[in-house]
Order: structure tokens, then sequence, then C-alpha cells
């Protein structure tokens, strides 16, 4: 418990922030387990996604139906994605009330089997980095949305509700997985380097430590397929919200490019901010799993290293060898996903087909429109 309670209190400020954006359930906090707390934050949830789904309504008959043809039905399909989006994120919430303290005890009860020490300056170092990046994001885009509005109050409030506050809710969301997966890297490397220092600087490596280190192997991978499994469902809406709004904005920097007469300088600046927004949120995610990857191929070289004797300790050696081996398919997500930085390759090269396919659009719809004019003109 003591050891719980110094995890909390190292968590306390990015698990209070998590809990008022509806991120992590209320439960998590030290005081607020009873029936009372969980009515409580439940209100808050419904009360908080009813105003953001009826505000997301508003900005879509508003706002976007009086868009040309192209921005209209891509900016619809992706306020939709965000309104599905933060609906999932909120229901793993409510569903993770009693399983998420339950799990934060159990990391903490295997780490004390383990022997391995929380680093509380380090994991608050990490948590403090991924905030910052989010205030950064959240203090740009609100700036350069009001500009982009030309500072039209009821037009800037609704579109920083459907498009800057559902990253937000997405962007803290996410940081509780970076942080799960920084964390599994962080414990593999620390049995690659017990590992290390039992086979190659002992004289006369036990068999049952060897043994022990592919336990704990074992329970770090299952804990990974855990963590993605739990929040796969959230990283494919955000793949396909932020394929959709790169490629947008990248179309429309094309457009301003094609057309130098295009001079507003708020848009520009509010459209390198969500490239820059989108394409870092995809490379953190891929970034962290390929983390943890990158940890067991060290494993792997360790033990392809190792020439023994003793035949038992040999084919302890071989199993630890399969069993890193083995896909177990801990990094893919939605049953297709496979979370690696390969996958980016996929993405450009399914990116550049859907932007040959706005400008064939694009160029299409613009000879149809001049076409009707002249036949309205000759008429």
């Amino acid at each position: 418990m003591e050891r719980f309670q110094q995890l909390i209190k190292t968590l306390y400020w990015f698990l209070l922030i998590s809990v008022v954006a509806n991120t992590a359930p209320i439960t998590i906090l030290p005081g607020c387990t009873n029936r009372f707390y969980r009515l409580l934050h439940l209100c808050w949830m419904t009360v908080w996604y009813g105003c953001f789904a009826l505000a997301s309504y508003w900005e879509f008959v508003l706002i976007t139906l009086q868009r040309v043809s192209l921005d209209r039905y891509l900016n619809a399909i992706e306020s939709g994605i965000y309104v599905i989006h933060i609906f999932v994120i909120m229901l793993i919430t409510f569903q993770g009330r009693n399983w998420i303290p339950k799990v934060l005890k159990d990391i903490v009860r295997t780490d004390l089997e383990r022997g391995y020490a929380i680093d509380g300056k380090r994991t608050k170092k990490f948590i403090a980095l991924q905030l910052f990046l989010v205030w950064m994001f959240t203090c740009l885009a609100f700036a350069m949305d009001i500009w982009s509005q030309k500072c039209v109050i009821f037009k800037s409030i609704l579109s920083i509700n459907s498009y800057v506050m559902p990253n937000i809710i997405s962007g803290l969301s996410f940081i509780q997985y970076y942080l799960l997966l920084q964390g599994i890297a962080w414990r593999q490397r620390k049995v690659t380097e017990n590992l290390e220092r039992l086979l190659l600087q002992l004289c006369n490596p036990r068999k049952v430590e060897v043994q022990r280190y592919r336990l704990q192997h074992v329970d770090l991978t299952n804990f990974t397929k855990l963590v993605n499994r739990t929040f796969q469902y959230s990283i494919v809406l955000l793949f396909v919200g932020c394929f959709l709004n790169f490629n947008l904005n990248l179309f429309l920097v094309y457009q301003g490019i094609d057309n130098p007469a295009i001079d507003d300088w708020a848009k520009w600046l509010y459209m390198i901010l969500w490239l820059a927004m989108h394409l870092g949120k995809i490379c953190s995610i891929l970034y962290f799993n390929h983390n943890i990857q990158n940890e067991q191929s060290k494993c792997l070289t360790i033990l392809n290293g190792v020439s023994c004797n003793d035949s038992d300790l040999q084919e302890t050696i071989n199993h630890f060898i399969i069993q890193i081996r083995t896909n177990v398919r801990q990094h893919v997500v939605g049953g297709v996903i496979e979370l690696d930085l390969k996958f980016l390759t996929a993405l450009l090269v399914a990116s550049a087909n859907f932007f040959i396919f706005l400008l064939q659009y694009d160029v299409t719809y613009e000879a149809l429109s001049k076409s009707m004019q002249g036949n309205t003109t000759k008429t």
C-alpha cells in the first residue's frame, strides 16, 4: 500500500486532469471510490458529452453546410468521427471504473516481486513533457481558430468545440497509453540488463534465474497486448480521423500554393498546425510500440549470443528465444493494423492515393461547375 500510495502521489495531478477531462474514472483518485462519486462523475460525463454533441450538430448546420462541396463532405465525416471517438473514450472510462484501479495495484505488486523501483522523477518528467505538448497545441489552436474565424465569437466557439476539443481530449487519453507503453519499455530494458549481467558476466548462471526473467518477459508481453486491446478502437478511430484531416489540410495547402491570390496567413498557419498535430499523434503511437519491439530485439540478440555446456540451461535459453520470436500479435489493433514504424509506409501510400482522388474530384467538380455556368449564360 505504501508503494501504491507513492505511485498515486506521483500521478495525482495527471489523474485529476484526466478525471475532469473524462478520460479516467473518478475511482482512481484516493477517497473517491464510493457510489456517490461514481454517480457524480457519470452525471458530469453525460452533461459534457450532451453539450459537445449538440454544439457539433449546430456547427454542422450553421458552418459546415455552407462550405464548398469537397470541404463540406470531408469536414462532416471528420466531425462525425470525433463524436464517435469521444463516446468510445468515455465508454472505456466508464467500463474501467472497477478494473483500472486494480491494474495499478497489480503493477505495483509485480514491480515489488521483480525488485523494480518506480522512478518518480523520470515518470513526472515524461508526463510533464506530454502535457506541455497538449497545452501548446491548445493555446495555438484556440488563438488561430479565433483568428481564422475573423473573431466571430459564435463561429469560433462552435469550431473549437467540434474540432479542437476532441483532439485535446484524445491527446489526454493517449498520454495514458504512451505512459503505459513507456513503462513497459523501461521494465523490458531492466529485464534485458539483468539477463545480460546473468549470462555474460557470471561464470555459472542458474537456470532458475533465466526462467524467472523469461516469465517476466511473458508478463510484459501479455500486458502490452492488454493495453493495445483496450485502446484499439480509440486508435483505429484516431488513425481514420487523422488520415482524413491530414489529407484535407494537405489538399488545402496545395490549393493555396496553386492559387497565389490566397493570402490568409491565419488559415495557412492553422493548416500547418493541424498537419503537425496529426502526424505527431500517429508517429507517437508507432514510436512507443517500436520502443518495446526494439527492447525485445536486444534481448533476443543477447540470447542468441549465449552458448553453454549445461543442457538444461541451454534448453531454457532456447525456449526463451522461441518465446520472443513467436508472434502473439501484441502490437496489432483492430485485427489488421500492426503498430510499427513500417506502418508509416502503408499510410504514405494510402495518403498519396487519396490525395490523387481529391485532385481528380476537384478538377471534375470545377469543370462541371464551369459547364453549368456556361449553359446558364447561353440560356
